[in-house]
């Protein structure tokens, strides 16, 4: 390669003419840095850059060019890796027009892709095959001499929505079958991930390879999506019942939804209408909630509507319907989703993106936000805030936390900090899944070959043989495996049901879901969270729906049209969890008295009311304050703390229950608070897994039934809490109410039982 050679130069031809006739004047910054390093073929690589900085581009571009230069065409030359299959498609599309011209096949492989194309590739692999973890995981059990022949030639592994993966169950299963790959073909593949900016490049390098000293390198864009950024927190009020019950799993009650959540919608149908935007939301129940609203405002003023629900329950057909809507950008389009959103199809149109109720985190807004602001437009970002007002209401809505959260969480947005990666974890569930792939790959594996192939050489390194050993014990209690006469393990008779069902290739648990059917059309799928009667009312996909029948067996549940008013079913989301960083930024809001410009006339009233609570409960002074209701603890830091310090005092026979930024002890006295911190830290050992011993309910993750109640505590203690940081906090509490206990307030406030 010569040395300052011009990039565009150093590609294929036929990638240049592609270039040429797309319109491009020249590479983008990011293509070029990445041109280079990627040609020379060896050190594994991180293109991180904001969204829509053609980092795909910068990816492909040069690797192309550097197959297209090798002599040796079998095989397959690139396995390009997706978190959604939507994006697969997206790519194949732009890929296929890429490579139009040259002796180069592109395949996609995934759930939804036919037989007789999967077939193609069987008797013929080459070029470029785009898949997903599941699909891999298929490849991996049932075909795996035709994999190992296909791949000899491999070149380059490409994971794109890199940073989707970190942290979770599919992130730690692809990390084990790129390691099973490369030890089944006896060599070393360069990884490239694709990945959205970060603020701690060392974590995202250990999750691309992990337990392995090879060099990578990191190519970042200069300045990110946030440099030419418009931002704006627009406040509301939502009237609470009299019981002030309100929790994470039922964000908002249905009864808000005529009165003041019309405002809100209302705002959204007035700011958004006439362009193109996504409105995210933390639930599936807000997204339904929300698009209903909105729809019925159109039909109201009897204008096109231009609001559509989409997320994980909808039917392929009409999420897929709606990307197509977006991407072609005929018609002004506004989609209400979840995260499903977040990643994915290239859209190039949108002018804005909206959050209802603060993001699960900094990282998460980040990435929305990037699918605005493309090129040289400016990124346009709302947040639509309500807080709860009445005459019972928790501590969380009269400090305005909704407020406060969201006001941290942009300040730090706008100083680039982002969450660093996860830790790495045990990931039994995960483990546990691989191992039957192992076996059910070879027939027979021994317990050595495993272990070495799996955590010693592999991703489950903190998993010690001991460790590994109970395991295998566990699975062999449940009949997934059974050990043959020469030592060997292969799969038992519930091992053999379990990886034939098309439902082991997914790493990631899965609710059980009823299908609702209008006139044998499918239209979706639910996780049922409440019993269903038939003739009730719901509404889904924007429209309102009456029951006429319900299978058990089948799980479908069969509707039809109604003019009813209907209200949404109860489809629950996730969440995050939150880091220290971002509850240390909100303290720094109360303290500091931060009244931002980004904020509109009643977000403001609502961050000043916050602001004068925290004063009024002296929590300026002290972390713990006394009234009517009991004591409330308010540490500051993130969700790891606070969940470890509530277990450090029940084991002290002291019920705490944990409610936003803080945590409620009920009708404890200071006195008794006192000794019982004063025996926390006089313990001189205390284990995490000492703290988890009588929780229940640790089947978190998919497989996490089989594996060993010891087990999921140690995974549980190890993901989930943070020892060391409680124990500081409550060394700080404990001097506090020494040196200066906290007086008495008037203020009542609504608890939540415990």
């Amino acid at each position: 390669m010569e040395q300052n050679a011009n990039p565009f130069q150093l590609l294929d031809k036929d990638l240049q003419k592609w270039i040429y006739r797309k319109g491009w004047r020249d590479l983008l910054p990011i293509q070029k840095a990445s041109v280079g390093p990627i040609l020379k073929s060896c050190d594994d690589i991180i293109i991180s850059a904001s969204t829509a900085s053609g980092k795909t581009e910068a990816a492909f571009l040069p690797a192309i060019t550097a197959i297209q230069a090798k002599k040796e065409h079998k095989g397959i030359q690139i396995l390009y890796i997706s978190p959604l299959k939507a994006l697969i498609n997206d790519q194949f599309r732009r890929l296929d027009e890429m490579t139009a011209g040259m002796n180069l096949k592109v395949t996609p492989w995934h759930g939804d892709v036919s037989a007789n194309r999967k077939e193609q590739i069987l008797n013929n692999p080459q070029g470029i095959v785009l898949t997903t973890p599941e699909s891999l995981e298929s490849m991996l059990i049932n075909h795996v001499s035709w994999l190992k022949d296909a791949i000899k030639n491999l070149s380059y592994i490409i994971i794109d929505e890199f940073h989707a993966f970190i942290g979770t169950a599919r992130g730690y299963q692809l990390q084990s079958q790129l390691h099973r790959i490369e030890n089944l073909i006896g060599r070393s593949v360069v990884r490239i991930g694709i990945s959205a900016t970060f603020s701690e490049a060392e974590g995202v390098i250990s999750h691309l390879r992990p337990n392995s000293n090879k060099h990578c390198e990191v190519i970042c864009q200069k300045g990110s999506g946030q440099d030419n950024l418009a931002v704006q927190i627009r406040g509301y009020t939502l009237l609470s019942k009299e019981t002030g019950e309100i929790n994470e799993d039922k964000p908002l009650d249905t009864s808000m939804l005529p009165q003041e959540f019309e405002t809100l919608s209302a705002d959204i149908f007035r700011l958004l209408r006439g362009s193109t935007n996504l409105v995210f939301c933390n639930s599936r129940f807000y997204t339904e909630a929300v698009a209903g609203v909105l729809q019925k405002f159109s039909e109201k003023l009897h204008v096109p509507n231009e609001f559509f629900p989409h997320h994980g329950s909808l039917s392929k057909d009409m999420r897929e319907s709606l990307e197509f809507r977006l991407q072609e950008g005929k018609f002004p389009t506004t989609a209400i989703c979840t995260a499903t959103l977040e990643l994915g199809i290239d859209i190039s149109n949108v002018q804005s993106i909206a959050q209802i109720d603060p993001p699960t985190t900094v990282a998460s807004l980040r990435q929305r936000l990037g699918r605005s602001g493309r090129r040289d437009h400016m990124a346009v970002l709302r947040l639509f805030i309500p807080e709860y007002t009445g005459l019972k209401m928790p501590l969380c809505s009269m400090l305005a936390e909704n407020t406060v959260l969201s006001v941290a969480m942009i300040n730090l947005l706008l100083k680039r900090w982002y969450e660093p990666p996860y830790k790495h974890e045990y990931a039994f569930s995960t483990l546990m899944q691989q191992t039957l792939s192992v076996i059910a790959s070879f027939g027979s594996v021994s317990a050595q070959s495993l272990y070495k192939l799996l955590c010693k050489t592999g991703p489950f390194s903190l998993c010690t043989p001991k460790i590994y050993g109970e395991l295998l014990y566990s699975l062999g209690k449940k009949d997934l495996i059974v050990q043959l006469n020469d030592g060997t393990l292969t799969l038992g008779l519930a091992g053999e049901r379990m990886v034939s069902d098309w439902g082991f290739y997914a790493s990631f648990k899965t609710p059980d879901e009823y299908t609702i059917e209008a006139e044998n059309k499918r239209i979706g799928t639910v996780p049922l969270t409440k019993p269903l009667e038939i003739e009730d009312v719901f509404l889904f996909a924007g429209r309102a729906w009456k029951v006429v029948y319900i299978n058990e067996e089948r799980k479908i549940i069969g509707v039809k049209n109604t003019t009813q008013a209907a209200e949404p079913l109860m489809l629950y989301g996730g969440s995050g969890q939150i880091h220290n960083t971002i509850r240390e930024e909100m303290y720094n809001i109360y303290i500091n008295k931060e009244i931002p410009s980004f904020l509109n006339k009643q977000a403001k009233a609502n961050l000043e009311k916050g602001l004068i609570c925290f004063k009024q409960l002296g929590l300026d002074k002290h972390h713990i304050i006394s009234g009517p209701k009991g004591l409330a603890i308010f540490p500051w830091k993130g969700d790891r703390i606070l969940r470890t310090v509530m277990l450090l005092l029940k084991k002290e026979s002291i019920k705490a229950t944990i409610w936003g930024s803080h945590l409620e002890l009920g009708f404890t006295s200071i006195d008794s608070l006192k000794i019982a911190i004063f025996n926390i830290l006089d313990r001189s050992e205390i284990k995490e897994t000492d703290l988890v011993s009588k929780i229940k309910g640790l089947n978190i993750e998919k497989y996490d039934e089989y594996i060993s109640d010891e087990l999921k505590r140690l995974s549980y203690a190890h993901s989930r809490l943070d020892l060391d940081g409680a124990l500081d906090f409550l060394d700080l509490l404990y001097k506090e109410l020494s040196n200066n206990p906290p007086p008495n307030v008037n203020i009542t406030w609504e608890q939540k039982e415990s």
